[in-house]
């Protein structure tokens, strides 16, 4: 068995949140991010994305706990073509973390040398960096050690032209104190994908299946010719089942 997906899949916790993505496309959400790269050295921010993983179905008992129980698998070949990426976890001794360190010691001093593209650029690579381990406290989920490695963890971040003047970077107090503020401002900004880009779609209970099928024929049957809804509707798959058959 393959450790990963041919996919992504991205999770959500409510079926009104699965009904709107099928319907409008994958939106974005600041994430909130304590990065350590050494003892001295930490960045505490938050950045607009879309978080994923190829986790196999098999194995994303787990994943529920934390991410929801619902979800929509897209291929990689969808992936590509918007730049969605692995993160790059980082040991905060590693020699990778240390030198990313260095960058951003040099970003923050006030008469760097640095261009504004260095700048961004080195924004963007802190974007797609995740500690290899660290607290995790989200939903049932509260564990001093966990591993994010296991996560699997693939990014979808924007560039900053298509935030339409929206911040790339904001410090995680700023943020935390209104991100209604913050993530209303990047809510109309949606990344779209055809029928044939979807590999699975996740429900919570069998039971919301027809629900879901009700919501793709809404939102697909002007696009798709009556096969294609057929092998739309054979990716559909609830979590019960998930955990019941693998």
């Amino acid at each position: 068995m393959s450790i990963s997906t041919n996919s992504i899949i991205h999770y959500t916790d409510t079926l009104p949140k699965l009904e709107s993505i099928l319907k409008e496309g994958l939106g974005i959400k600041y994430c909130g991010e304590i990065l350590i790269m050494e003892e001295d050295t930490k960045s505490i921010a938050a950045h607009p994305m879309v978080s994923f993983c190829d986790i196999p179905l098999s194995s994303s008992y787990k994943h529920f706990d934390a991410y929801g129980r619902y979800g929509i698998g897209l291929t990689k070949n969808w992936a590509n073509k918007f730049g969605v990426n692995p993160v790059l976890y980082l040991d905060k001794n590693s020699s990778i973390s240390k030198t990313l360190a260095e960058f951003i010691k040099e970003r923050r001093i006030k008469d760097t040398n640095l261009t504004d593209k260095q700048k961004t650029n080195i924004l963007r690579i802190k974007c797609f960096a995740k500690n290899y381990s660290g607290h995790l406290k989200r939903k049932s989920v509260d564990d001093k050690n966990y591993r994010f490695y296991d996560e699997r963890e693939w990014r979808l971040v924007p560039e900053s032209d298509e935030l339409y003047g929206a911040l790339f970077s904001v410090e995680l107090s700023v943020y935390n104190a209104n991100k209604k503020k913050y993530n209303d401002s990047i809510s109309n900004i949606r990344f779209e994908f055809n029928a044939v880009d979807i590999a699975y779609i996740i429900v919570d209970k069998t039971s919301e299946i027809p629900i879901i099928i009700n919501t793709i024929r809404a939102a697909y049957s002007s696009k798709c010719t009556a096969q294609d809804l057929d092998i739309l509707f054979s990716k559909i798959c609830s979590t019960e089942q998930i955990i019941s058959d693998y």
